[in-house]
């Protein structure tokens, strides 16, 4: 062989020798895109994944809100109706200085109305009766004009089938009786005898009602007046929605 052809020879596969590198810089390329492509498929299933649970989440969020707006709504409407269904009063404040309604007009007649309150809360529908309306100082026996009172109240109790709650309360003067050693127990023994009368005049089933005294805790006015101590002083028939 010529050194001229020998020459040749060798540059042709000098030339050509590119072509191996290129072809495995092509072949690492396209797998490294390959790899990348999968990464990429499987973040983006993971975040679509992501996205319909966060979705799905604030769907059902959204489900319960409404479902607590209609419940409350409807207590709502319960609240306000217990005050209509048992007294006529849609609006409380107004429609009690002239309803005709029998127990609030038996109140005014007796000049009464300022003995009793009617309060709408959370909870039901609050009957306060100062103490005086329904017992002699210091004693838990009711009066006569107590009894005619409760009884107008159960007359309306036998119209539903609501939870009620009795609870008695005192003033801060101290208390010192043989039937009676302290407030509490004079408090206690008021909202039982309140509770028989529902339950064995009015024939109220005892299972609906639940009988609580506070004594002088938890009061509503200053026990440092006379008025004070008279508010304080009382009975709360509350009707649980």
């Amino acid at each position: 062989m010529s050194l001229k052809y020998k020459n040749k020879k060798d540059e042709l596969e000098f030339s050509n020798s590119w072509i191996i590198t290129y072809s495995d810089m092509i072949t690492i390329v396209l797998c490294f895109f390959i790899i990348f492509f999968i990464f990429t498929a499987e973040e983006t299933s993971l975040l679509y994944t992501i996205k319909e649970t966060l979705t799905s989440e604030v769907e059902d969020l959204s489900s319960q809100v409404d479902e607590l707006s209609k419940e409350n709504e409807v207590l709502k409407n319960e609240k306000d109706s217990l005050a209509a269904l048992l007294f006529g009063l849609e609006d409380i404040e107004i429609d009690i200085v002239q309803s005709q309604e029998e127990f609030i007009a038996y109140l005014r007649e007796k000049n009464l109305l300022d003995q009793v309150n009617i309060i709408q809360n959370d909870t039901g529908l609050l009957i306060r009766f100062k103490d005086g309306i329904l017992f002699p100082s210091g004693r838990a026996d009711l009066s006569e004009e107590g009894k005619v009172v409760l009884n107008h109240i159960g007359d309306k109790l036998q119209k539903i089938d609501n939870k009620i709650i009795v609870a008695g309360y005192t003033d801060n003067l101290p208390i010192s009786t043989s039937l009676y050693p302290s407030n509490w127990e004079l408090s206690v023994a008021r909202a039982i005898n309140v509770a028989k009368v529902l339950i064995e005049d009015q024939s109220i089933a005892e299972e609906r009602i639940s009988v609580s005294g506070f004594g002088e805790n938890h009061p509503i006015a200053t026990n440092n007046t006379a008025v004070g101590r008279a508010s304080n002083r009382r009975i709360e028939i509350t009707i649980l929605h």
